[in-house]
């Protein structure tokens, strides 16, 4: 890493230094927030002039070889190829994960199995793997000579140990330490961080960039975040660069490279009520959570590889629209496929489109599938066809943890959005 590069990582972090934390007497969380971007180009309560499809045709969708577009007044029916993967007790309907290894060779780690295809997603065979014992972490990637390689990190209170980077050479069987991610940071205030997560975990750009993801809390309250954090690498997860920040109050999301060489993210932007706050924004923004006006999904992109984030944007405006995983075709065109927890209409993933690299948003969506547990989350990778093949994480078991555990199944959706 260019020492030009790393004086840049510290402007940054010296330009967070607005973060401050406490909860007021009232109730409100004293911390002063960074400036968001909330100006979303569509209402995405129920895109395309239609209403939302009720649950009884979104399960039949959901049981056939079509998922539904909803545009220009319409909902009509696009085929595509779905599949349901083998099977995995223990497997969470948030724990989704896909990555393309050499020759497009598809991988999607599950709770007790590795699943294979070789055929773009079409068909898959399955074999069990070892359970991540020493720290390896859950969400692994494949480079290009086929390596597969796991970021495992202790996480909770009052943790400082550095994070340790494996590598597999046998598809996940046995591990060996490549490199350890020093963490000794502390938050944009100058304090020590009194937790830290991985909810977005590992990622792999299309370029082979690996960029791990924790998120530092300063523990005032529930949920309370200080600061996303990445690390990025260009040699395999051999070394890594010192930490760059990329925004208060955001977490989980995932990666997508661009054409023009732009770096585009979905982040989750979820935060309590603050006193600069408008007294009727939880009422705007139609919370459901008291206190908590905040639980959307925003845009960030990076015009430097990784190095410095632009100022998160806003996308979805219907509270519990939170999670989003994007993935990009050659032309230009982004889909981001999120969840919608609270409604309107029943839980789901939903694909959103823009033409111009994220820029401009249609109004336009396609439903993917049905799910009867609320925050089920979806990934997808861009094959050579420009197909998207999105894993969707899916239980008809119900609402509760207890219910889907053992009650979750993979969707292998293959799919482009119409281009009129």
């Amino acid at each position: 890493m260019t020492m030009m590069r790393k004086m840049k990582s510290l402007v940054v972090l010296l330009m967070t230094a607005v973060y401050f934390s406490g909860v007021t007497s009232d109730g409100l969380y004293g911390a002063t927030p960074m400036k968001v971007i909330t100006q979303p180009q569509v209402k995405t309560a129920a895109l395309g002039g239609v209403d939302v499809p009720t649950a009884d045709v979104l399960h039949k969708m959901h049981l056939n070889k079509y998922i539904l577009r909803a545009a220009d007044g319409n909902l009509t029916e696009v085929p595509v190829s779905r599949v349901v993967l083998p099977h995995s007790n223990g497997m969470s309907p948030q724990s989704v994960m896909v990555d393309l290894g050499p020759g497009g060779t598809v991988y999607v780690r599950q709770s007790e199995i590795l699943c294979k295809s070789t055929d773009g997603g079409r068909t898959w065979t399955s074999k069990p793997i070892k359970a991540s014992g020493g720290g390896v972490g859950y969400r692994w990637r494949v480079l290009d000579d086929g390596t597969f390689i796991s970021v495992g990190l202790k996480v909770g209170k009052e943790t400082q140990e550095p994070a340790t980077v494996w590598a597999s050479d046998d598809e996940g069987q046995t591990w060996s330490k490549r490199a350890e991610i020093a963490l000794e940071m502390k938050l944009p205030n100058g304090e020590l961080y009194a937790e830290r997560y991985v909810h977005r975990g590992l990622n792999k750009l299309a370029d082979g960039t690996l960029l791990w993801a924790v998120d530092l809390r300063d523990g005032a309250v529930p949920m309370s975040i200080g600061g996303l954090y990445f690390f990025r690498s260009s040699d395999g997860g051999h070394t890594w660069s010192t930490p760059i920040f990329a925004f208060d109050w955001v977490s989980e999301g995932g990666f997508a490279l661009l054409p023009s060489g732009r770096i585009f993210s979905t982040v989750r932007y979820q935060r309590p009520l603050v006193a600069s706050d408008p007294p009727d924004l939880e009422k705007r923004n139609g919370s459901i959570s008291k206190g908590w006006p905040w639980k959307h999904l925003f845009l960030q992109s990076s015009d430097d590889g990784g190095m410095t984030w632009s100022t998160p944007r806003q996308l979805t405006t219907v509270f519990g629209q939170t999670f989003g995983y994007p993935a990009a075709q050659s032309d230009g065109t982004v889909v981001v496929i999120h969840d919608t927890r609270y409604g309107p209409g029943p839980a789901g993933n939903r694909a959103m489109i823009s033409r111009d690299e994220g820029e401009s948003w249609l109004d336009e969506v396609y439903y993917l599938d049905y799910t009867r547990f609320v925050g089920s989350y979806s990934a997808s990778v861009v094959l050579q066809d420009e197909t998207i093949l999105t894993i969707a994480g899916s239980s008809q078991a119900g609402n509760e943890w207890t219910l889907v555990k053992d009650q979750t199944d993979l969707h292998a959706i293959r799919w482009k959005p119409v281009k009129d």
